[in-house]
């Protein structure tokens, strides 16, 4: 299921479900890219499940801490148990949300193995489990899910997706500014605040600080994508500027986005990974 792929001498490990090509609901595109960074610390995977004969798919992405020890062996180690462990989660829990939560408590269980309480690290999570016409996610520290879609108003002058984020950042930045909302300090102090982006909530520690995990889904429609992103991605190009680039199937809008990103020639680029996912248009089945 592994499959590696060499980006500026760095391998990066992806692990796709090869039967994801041929499945009845779904359509799928990765792409990952080092920027310019000296190790590549994100890692994705994407596996089909089967819950009691329905056909469920499961996308993962990590995203190892920059600048603490071992950040991409902490998120292969993340993605990997989420696919090793995927088909057991579905056949021991009938509620979706519980298959996503106990997932993440088996991730963290295994990356906290290699954890060095002299050497800190982890890797940030988001997971989303496709189940028909709907959609779960769940997420812990500051990557990205969003749904894009075509209003209906607007779909017969075809213009573009219009982005939804779906999770929060479990970031200082977004705390402050909760506490600011709140009157408890002054939206200054929260807006001049410079460790705004440090993270509240990762895996790889004791315990996971903050999840969010939505308990009713989302509907997916024919049409829409959804999307996720590690920073890499989003801190480079904004929600809105990339809408254009997923007008294309999943793969080719994948490469589109990072495509976009690497044009923006940052010199300080971060390492980026994206998955695209669109519900393919066939006769809606009710699960």
């Amino acid at each position: 299921m592994a499959k590696e792929e060499k980006d500026k001498g760095n391998k990066t490990t992806n692990l796709q479900d090869p039967a994801i090509i041929n499945s009845f609901y779904w359509k799928v595109g990765y792409k990952q890219n080092i920027g310019s960074r000296e190790e590549q610390q994100d890692s994705v995977g994407v596996v089909l499940g089967d819950a009691r004969g329905k056909e469920v798919l499961l996308a993962v992405l990590a995203d190892g801490m920059g600048g603490m020890h071992d950040g991409a062996r902490f998120s292969q180690i993340v993605v990997e148990s989420h696919v090793r462990h995927f088909q057991e989660a579905l056949e021991q829990f009938e509620r979706y949300p519980s298959v996503l939560a106990h997932l993440a408590v088996l991730a963290n269980q295994e990356a906290h193995k290699i954890y060095d309480d002299k050497k800190p690290g982890g890797a940030t999570l988001i997971s989303v489990l496709f189940v028909g016409d709907y959609f779960y996610a769940l997420s812990v520290g500051d990557s990205r899910i969003t749904l894009y879609r075509k209003p209906e108003q607007r779909r017969a002058n075809k213009n573009m997706m219009v982005p939804l984020q779906i999770n929060r950042e479990h970031v200082l930045g977004a705390a402050l500014d909760e506490r600011a909302w709140m009157g408890f300090i002054s939206y200054e102090d929260a807006e001049g605040n410079m460790y705004r982006g440090s993270l509240l909530s990762s895996l790889g520690d004791e315990t996971i600080r903050r999840v969010d995990l939505m308990e009713k889904p989302v509907r997916f429609l024919s049409e829409d994508r959804v999307v996720l992103m590690s920073d890499g991605i989003y801190r480079s190009v904004d929600e809105k500027e990339m809408a254009p680039d997923l007008e294309a199937e999943p793969s080719i809008a994948a490469d589109n986005v990072v495509q976009h990103v690497l044009e923006k020639q940052d010199p300080d680029q971060d390492n980026m990974s994206i998955i695209v996912i669109e519900k393919k248009t066939t006769n809606t089945v009710i699960y």
